[in-house]
């Protein structure tokens, strides 16, 4: 091979890494801003604004937002661009129905395979939330973290991607509604019976207290919408 075409692709291979960290980068810093609803349901995304927000190449922001449309968190409009996806009334029941499910699957999972590193871990994520309020960009980190880290505790990753994914759909709902919530506190309990469930391995409560928090988390969403 020409000293040439090996330098080539050298330079290729080191700028690879790079440009994932930065596509990466976009991704994260987006999805939050459509999480927390600063860029609002409905909203036009274009661009060259992102990338000169996020100070990072259009390149990035362009595959950051291909990676959210398949999350369902951004549309693609032929000829007109991409825009954050509205929510719709509707999207409530379908939404719950589909994390009733998949998360009272990971909670009987994870009873089974979760370790002590891993229960002391989401403990610790319940005793985080302090005095914030339900919806609040707090309660969404908060939320977030705890019903991940189970998932990731059943060890499968095709699980933890689709509770993922509903979770980021039903995560703007609880900051659109969250001003009208409860403080995070006292519903902690709702928490708590998950985690006291894990621990003692027992899955049919895990199950049973994760679908009960879901719901009682759908109720609250939907008189407050």
């Amino acid at each position: 091979m020409p000293a040439r075409t090996r330098l080539s692709i050298l330079r290729r291979s080191r700028r690879r890494p790079a440009a994932r960290l930065q596509s990466n980068q976009a991704y994260e810093r987006i999805k939050e801003m459509i999480l927390t609803t600063r860029l609002a349901p409905g909203q036009m995304l274009t661009e060259t604004e992102l990338a000169t927000e996020l100070a990072i190449g259009r390149m990035p922001v362009r595959e950051a937002l291909q990676r959210l449309a398949q999350e369902d968190l951004v549309t693609v409009v032929p000829r007109k661009g991409s825009l954050v996806t509205p929510i719709q009334v509707d999207d409530l029941q379908k939404i719950f129905e589909l994390r009733l499910e998949l998360e009272g699957l990971s909670g009987r999972l994870a009873a089974d395979r979760i370790t002590t590193e891993e229960l002391d871990t989401i403990m610790a994520v319940i005793e985080s939330a302090g005095d914030a309020h339900e919806g609040s960009a707090k309660h969404v980190e908060i939320d977030r973290a705890f019903h991940l880290r189970i998932a990731k505790a059943t060890r499968n990753e095709y699980l933890q991607r689709a509770v993922e994914r509903t979770l980021n759909l039903a995560l703007r709902l609880l900051y659109i509604s969250g001003s009208r919530m409860a403080k995070v506190g006292e519903i902690a309990h709702e928490y708590y019976a998950v985690l006291d469930a894990l621990r003692r391995r027992d899955g049919a409560g895990a199950k049973a207290a994760m679908q009960a928090h879901i719901e009682e988390f759908r109720k609250k969403v939907r008189s407050a919408i």
